[in-house]
């Protein structure tokens, strides 16, 4: 099909080419047969937590996986209690408000089922996980998170572990290491893992309508070999970022800022394009549906300058393009970004002043929880550094900003003015951000940062998924024999992926990954 990141009638009544089942792989190109009770495709945590789950159980498994090596980016991995939170005193997390606000803010659109089966079963599979991990010589940390009102759209729940060693001590980053204790313990259980190996395709018995039991695949030599599973087929491959098309369908507001160019199984700590959805589309050659969720969620996070929370987006003022306030300030970084989106040109500009360094308390992203909070020199220092880099704009005059910023200087001036008297007042009479977060614009020297350039992690989602991670037809009938796990998991997330649970797309790659092994070996 045509490149077009906009929906039109004609592709709206046609298949897309991704939908469109290839021919399948004649038994004559097969070289070779390899045969385990499970077969895991995909190397990431999901699939990692899945293969070393069933193989504790006894379940002779093996993973193949495109990539060289195990693969991950970021680090953080929520749950809802574990040893390491009961060590430190800090009480379980409580969903019941919390969750019913984020169902709210997603308009009721995801399972139900999934976050409740998350939260009843992440502290199992964390500490499952933690004895891993310190058995290897790693330790978990929990990560230090927004702190705020439990209502407000920044809060965010205690239960962010980070795995860290004496060389990596930053939070949030570590989940190679995770990685690799898993792909040790799942080799020290007897797994095999196929590396630079592509499934193409999957296999139904009885002329495509009974259990999926083949994958077909394409080894470093080019060849084709066939995995058969005696048990069931894990789907662990990742995202459709870097599909244009899949894109187009099913995340068309973001597609466009999505590279098609940058799909690399190996790639790591990536932008704006990771995978093309082969195990989505693999999936629905094999006759699964899409999830209900419309449209995919994206996983987007706006700048982080001068935000004083780890997950924050700027707390004072923002101005559009045309010098104009246009949001309460006060939300998580993910939501600030969509607000921005819909701006003028997709661009905001933030301006504050020396004192809004000593009116707030400043915790960075990759602290522990229990850290003490930066100094306002520190912070003021790193501001200095970037204005130095040319990456925000410095003036000894409000004015000096509003022009560095290119903004219009009367309307500038004016929204300014305005905000200043509101937080001389204490109170917000415009979008009524709390008072807490009305810092005067006051102090020399000014400083000013723009946010343009968001980042453009991934999208979430795919074909249609139960509770038991079991993917569905069109009647909701599981397919004999196949599951999701990870990112390709239908209806967990709607909207966008918003941050608010610090580590949730990794605690759910955990939790489910963890579950569906043991599922597996019980009942396949």
């Amino acid at each position: 099909m045509k490149e077009n990141t906009h929906m039109n009638a004609e592709q709206a009544t046609q298949k897309w080419i991704f939908e469109i089942p290839p021919e399948p792989i004649s038994e004559s190109l097969i070289t070779e047969t390899v045969q385990a009770d499970l077969i895991v495709i995909g190397e990431g945590f999901s699939g990692l937590c899945t293969a070393v789950s069933a193989a504790e159980e006894g379940v002779d498994t093996i993973i193949v996986t495109g990539s060289s090596r195990p693969i991950g980016r970021g680090g953080s991995v929520f749950a809802s209690y574990s040893k390491v939170m009961r060590a430190l005193g800090y009480p379980k997390f409580d969903p019941t408000d919390f969750f019913l606000q984020e169902f709210a803010s997603n308009s009721y659109s995801v399972d139900q089922r999934k976050w409740y089966s998350f939260y009843n079963n992440s502290e199992t599979a964390m500490d499952w996980m933690i004895d891993m991990l310190e058995a290897d010589g790693v330790k978990v940390v929990l990560e230090n998170g927004n702190e705020d009102d439990p209502h407000s759209p920044s809060y965010q729940p205690v239960g962010t572990h980070s795995f860290t060693t004496d060389e990596m001590t930053k939070a949030g980053i570590g989940i190679m290491i995770g990685l690799k204790t898993l792909e040790k313990k799942f080799m020290q259980l007897g797994g095999r893992v196929f590396y630079r190996t592509v499934a193409k395709q999957l296999v139904r018995d009885d002329g495509g309508k009974g259990n999926v039991s083949e994958v077909i695949a394409i080894n470093p030599d080019g060849n084709y070999v066939k995995y058969k599973a005696k048990k069931a087929v894990v789907l662990a491959t990742g995202d459709f970022s870097a599909n244009r098309d899949m894109m187009t369908k099913y995340c068309p507001a973001y597609a466009e800022k999505f590279d098609d160019k940058t799909a690399n199984y190996n790639a790591g700590f990536v932008e704006k394009g990771i995978y093309r959805g082969d195990g989505h589309q693999m999936a629905l050659w094999v006759g699964a549906a899409w999830q209900r969720t419309f449209p995919n969620a994206p996983i987007i996070q706006g700048g982080g300058m001068a935000s004083h929370m780890p997950y924050g987006g700027h707390r004072g003022l923002c101005l559009n393009r045309d010098g104009e306030r246009f949001m309460n300030e006060d939300c998580i970084g993910a939501y600030a970004t969509r607000a921005i989106l819909r701006e003028p040109g997709q661009i905001a500009h933030c301006i504050w002043g020396k004192n809004y360094a000593y009116e707030l308390e400043w915790s960075r992203f990759g602290s522990t929880r229990g850290s003490e909070k930066l100094n306002p020199l520190e912070i003021i220092e790193g501001w200095e550094q970037n204005a130095s880099m040319g990456a925000i704009v410095k003036g000894e005059t409000i004015e000096e900003v509003i022009f560095g910023l290119g903004l219009p200087l009367d309307v500038a001036r004016a929204s300014i003015e305005r905000y200043n008297a509101n937080c001389r007042a204490g109170t917000d009479v415009d979008f009524y951000k709390k008072a807490k977060y009305l810092q005067e614009i006051k102090d020399a020297p000014f400083y000013g940062s723009t946010t343009s350039e968001f980042r453009y992690f991934s999208v979430l989602g795919g074909p249609r998924t139960n509770h038991k991670m079991q993917i569905c037809d069109h009647d909701d009938k599981p397919i004999p024999g196949l599951y999701a796990a990870g990112s390709l998991i239908g209806d967990l997330y709607a909207n966008c992926y918003n941050f608010r649970i610090a580590g949730h797309n990794y605690g759910c790659c955990l939790t489910f990954g963890y579950l569906t092994g043991k599922y597996i070996s019980k009942n396949e």
